[in-house]
């Protein structure tokens, strides 16, 4: 059996002088393994789904020429911090895009790394580093499903992918043997615009991990642009779906976390704090009608939705002029705010 891993990365190399900055806290280098029978597959159905949930993108009337047009994961992200859970189309997609994954038995391997504050981020040791880390978990991989591979990287300089390459080259040529005997060439390099594997990619690396991550490692750690309290949502969303995506590399998970900033697990990467009970008790207060000379005040309590029945016995027993006592009614103020489902955003601002 064949497999392909599609490597891409999310964040730039940038380091953070302090704890407030716009600088991007997290880099994520991600990879998707797809079984190569299923590719033609997964391809077509994902340009589907890019059709079906945004069909403004697209003006070709030949499907195959919508891989052109990215839906880029970091726009993803931007909608679901604007809107929250009112994003419902860019999180539908990320649902329907999990669900084909999950329907072909798709992989997913990364390194996460938090940077810390006022230290130095050697990017290109790091990215180095983390290709070679996902050799290493694909032939774990490999091993465990007895296949071939090979892997395809997201373009980024012809600088930079020499130095990956000639990094594995060196280790896979060498004297005491192959450590990547299972993965068939040195790692590939394509544009994302025609591989829809870089492109689940993107959406896996940009509106999943990265979210994810600034939410558990640097949310009121780093301040700026970059970090929102609204990736909870796409914790809360997604962390489990993620989580059973990954496989075992050796002793440990494929997707790993290397925190600068507090030494924090990888495993806090999929622990959710969960939703917070909203109050459902509507806004209340006494009012005593009057009708007639004779009718006396009680303090007895009537529901809001009884009010109009309440109202028409009280006229009738007036009429009768009777010494009945007449309820009162409980209703909400008419300067209040009324109880609807707003009441669950207003004990939740993250919604």
């Amino acid at each position: 059996m064949t497999y392909i891993c599609y490597i891409d990365e999310a964040g730039n190399s940038a380091s953070l002088p302090s704890g407030n900055t716009d600088n991007q806290p997290v880099l994520v280098i991600a990879g998707l393994i797809v079984q190569q029978d299923a590719l033609s597959d997964i391809t077509r159905e994902f340009l589907g789904l890019k059709r079906k949930y945004f069909p403004g993108s697209f003006k070709s009337a030949h499907l195959l020429d919508d891989v052109r047009e990215e839906i880029k994961g970091a726009d993803l992200r931007s909608a679901i911090r604007k809107k929250a859970h009112k994003a419902t189309t860019q999180l539908r997609f990320i649902d329907e895009t999990l669900d084909l994954l999950e329907s072909y038995e798709c992989r997913i391997l990364a390194d996460i790394w938090v940077k810390g504050i006022g230290v130095e981020f050697k990017a290109r040791e790091t990215y180095t580093q983390s290709v070679q880390h996902a050799c290493r978990s694909f032939q774990a991989f490999l091993d465990s499903k007895d296949g071939r591979g090979f892997m395809i990287a997201d373009f980024r300089t012809t600088q930079l992918n020499d130095q990956v390459a000639h990094s594995i080259f060196t280790q896979k040529y060498r004297a005491k043997g192959d450590p990547f005997s299972r993965i068939l060439e040195l790692p590939t390099f394509g544009v994302s615009n025609n591989h829809v594997g870089l492109q689940i990619t993107d959406v896996l690396c940009t509106a999943l991990l990265f979210p994810m991550a600034s939410s558990v490692y640097c949310f009121r750690h780093v301040t700026g642009v970059h970090v929102n309290a609204r990736d909870l949502v796409v914790r809360r969303r997604y962390a489990k779906r993620v989580r059973n995506l990954q496989f075992r590399a050796g002793a440990y998970w494929s997707i790993s976390v290397w925190d600068k900033l507090k030494k924090r697990t990888s495993a806090e990467l999929f622990v959710v704090p969960p939703v917070p009970a909203a109050s459902s008790a509507p806004v209340q207060r006494a009012i005593q009608p009057t009708v007639g000379q004779n009718a006396k005040q009680t303090a007895r309590s009537t529901p809001v939705g009884s009010f109009g029945l309440l109202l028409q016995e009280v006229l009738k027993k007036g009429t009768a002029q009777t010494n009945n006592a007449v309820p009162s009614a409980i209703i909400p103020p008419a300067d209040g705010p009324l109880p609807t489902d707003d009441a669950d955003t207003r004990a939740n601002p993250l919604r």
